[in-house]
């Protein structure tokens, strides 16, 4: 079996970097493209730590039809949700072999996929193409903003995936691919845990990640707390008209224990940030927004409904990202004067 991780960014790169190192039976191929595919193919993944720094010769691709896709191959998707719907495209029609080089399908109806990206729509857009699809809810905080470099910023553990079918019931097929899985990544290091519905753990995720444009924003050693708190209390209320549950503080914080204990890593400043502040740092033009605060204002309006300080902050960072604005554009007391704005009860 083999981990073809399509998108070797921070999530995927490190993901790929400890299979690499721990889990030699089953070794992963990145998929990365543009410089830091390039530079990986060039000179190996450099992968930074608290402790450690490797650069590691892990197979890696730079495009899709560069690779000979397997019977029992397992996609894994960690590219940022506005790529999920492009990457799973590229794909879905790609022609599986068996073990003895005959054609045996394509990858939508031969192999599973695991989707471990931020939000909740990448697993709806994977289950239009995809048969046998897995959702991810992902707690690793890791920086890729060096071409063909991921830095890990936890331990002891390398992070936490919860895993669970998505879409239908777990079967016996199901439960042979995601034993194997737990094996291969718990040596490598990672927690995994397996539920019946994952998605319960996508949505708290979210709740959280409504204030990654505002880190973005204002900065990553900015206090934006009371900020990101009116986020997650606007978007727990549309959560609630709309008769969704989420997984509490409590059992996230339970389920955390210990494992999850952020240091600094040499040469690295103590605040780094996570997903749509690499994305503004590195001047992509390309953030997350409309699939983090924008899923909120998108479940707000079909009930309708409004989620002003989602759209708020949906709005600011698209415009950000696409002018190149760079991290900490905004000043903190400027935004936190709009959010009071739209909604005075709130204002601290």
């Amino acid at each position: 079996m083999r981990y073809v991780i399509i998108g070797a960014g921070a999530i995927g790169g490190v993901l790929g970097a400890r299979l690499f190192q721990f889990s030699p039976a089953h070794p992963p191929l990145l998929i990365a493209r543009g410089e830091h595919g390039a530079a990986i193919s060039r000179g190996g993944l450099r992968l930074r730590t608290v402790n450690e720094e490797s650069v590691l010769t892990v197979d890696v691709a730079l495009r899709p039809e560069a690779v000979q896709l397997l019977h029992d191959d397992v996609l894994v998707l960690t590219t940022k949700t506005q790529q999920a719907g492009a990457a799973l495209s590229q794909w879905v029609d790609r022609e599986v072999y068996g073990a003895d080089g005959g054609l045996v399908g394509i990858a939508g109806d031969c192999l599973p996929v695991l989707v471990a990206t931020n939000g909740i729509e990448s697993e709806r857009l994977a289950l239009r193409l995809f048969d046998r699809v897995f959702g991810v809810c992902v707690w690793l905080p890791a920086v890729q903003l060096t071409p063909g470099e991921v830095i890990l910023r936890i331990g002891p553990s390398s992070g936490t995936f919860i895993v669970g079918r998505y879409g239908s019931a777990l079967n016996a097929e199901d439960l042979a691919l995601l034993e194997t899985i737990v094996a291969d990544w718990s040596a490598s290091s990672f927690t995994v845990r397996i539920v019946d519905d994952v998605m319960l753990w996508k949505r708290a995720k979210l709740l959280s990640n409504v204030a990654n444009g505002v880190q973005a924003l204002v900065g990553a050693g900015s206090d934006f707390g009371p900020l990101a708190e009116r986020l997650k209390l606007e978007a727990e209320g549309v959560y609630r008209a709309a008769g969704l549950s989420w997984a509490s503080d409590a059992q996230e914080a339970d389920w955390r224990g210990g494992d999850f204990q952020i240091h600094v890593v040499p040469g690295e400043p103590a605040e780094l940030g996570g997903s749509s502040w690499q994305s503004i740092a590195r001047g992509t033009g390309s953030i997350e927004s409309d699939y983090l605060n924008g899923e909120i204002v998108l479940m707000a309006r079909s009930l309708g409904l409004s989620a002003p300080l989602n759209q708020l902050v949906q709005r600011r960072t698209r415009a950000a990202s696409a002018a190149g604005a760079g991290v900490g554009s905004v000043a903190l007391e400027q935004l936190r004067a709009e959010f009071n704005a739209l909604d005075p009860a709130g204002a601290r």
